[in-house]
């Protein structure tokens, strides 16, 4: 078959059609999916002795709460889990804030174990959820002393979006928070996959991602919300966390207006702050030195 100028420009044309869609199309999509596409959940159980199941709505969405009710005489504690996990895994956590006289609600983020939903934010839309418990606590008249807000990575960033300009918080702990949405978008970019942030691609998918889950990524900044929480501030880094290393989280620490804290969990990676023995020393010392 005779092969022509007009048959090669043809396949050249059908080349760069097939390298466009790829470059501008699927691989923002598969990359978006990186961003909002829940891990897969957690096996999840009754509630353990000591906790009631609760069941919030945030944003049309049903969540699943655990409640375990404390002495009454200090602030009530709202903890949140990180990406992929579920409220199982802070059972113990919130005993041990029961034990020392707290109200303790485990809130269950969207898309998460039971809760409803099919994306996630990374802490922008699930700030909502974390203020459903706020609410759940207020009407059962349980946050007469104030409130302390917990959470770790996702969490921890819905803590901080939440905790922007209220006023009756007495206490806000966030473990292994990440400055904004994109910024770590394209700090992770790099992490995984060697991408340079003049790369397209990063602002590209997260254009998508924004258009798939229905949030604003500008509207996720840890940096900001900082500088408008009242509340004393207590920020861990995990010690050999690279996805979240300290100088992400200082700069958090620097936009608050304090009282404010940071600690380095030795050795640990992210998300396991918790787990090292330094945890509740800092944590009962940081709370006593802000009247707690």
């Amino acid at each position: 078959m005779w092969n022509g100028p007009s048959t090669r420009r043809g396949r050249i044309l059908l080349r760069v059609a097939f390298y466009s869609t790829v470059v501008l199309v699927v691989l923002p999509w598969v990359f978006s999916s990186l961003m909002v596409a829940p891990l897969p959940r957690q096996e999840t159980r009754a509630p353990e002795p000591g906790f009631e199941e609760l069941w919030l709505t945030s944003d049309g969405l049903r969540l699943r709460a655990w409640l375990s009710r404390g002495a009454g005489d200090q602030p009530a504690v709202v903890l949140t889990h990180g990406l992929g996990d579920s409220i199982e895994s802070y059972a113990d956590l919130a005993r041990r804030w029961v034990r020392r006289g707290h109200t303790a609600l485990l809130v269950e983020m969207r898309a998460h174990g039971k809760s409803e939903g099919k994306h996630t934010t990374l802490g922008g839309l699930e700030k909502h959820d974390l203020e459903a418990g706020i609410d759940a606590l207020r009407s059962r008249d349980l946050d007469r002393q104030g409130l302390i807000l917990s959470g770790v990575s996702m969490g921890s960033v819905a803590v901080l979006l939440a905790a922007a300009g209220r006023s009756d918080l007495r206490a806000v702990l966030a473990e292994a928070p990440y400055d904004s949405f994109r910024e770590t978008m394209a700090h992770h970019g790099q992490l995984f996959y060697g991408l340079p942030r003049w790369v397209p691609l990063v602002p590209m998918s997260i254009a998508v991602a924004e258009w798939r889950a229905g949030f604003d990524a500008d509207a996720i900044d840890s940096v900001a919300a900082a500088r408008r929480i009242r509340a004393p501030l207590l920020l861990i880094v995990d010690g050999v966390d690279p996805r979240m290393p300290e100088p992400v989280v200082r700069r958090i620490l620097d936009a608050h207006p304090g009282p404010k804290r940071l600690w380095v969990a030795p050795g640990e990676g992210h998300a396991a702050g918790s787990l090292n023995e330094g945890y509740w020393p800092t944590v009962e010392s940081f709370l006593a030195e802000n009247g707690l």
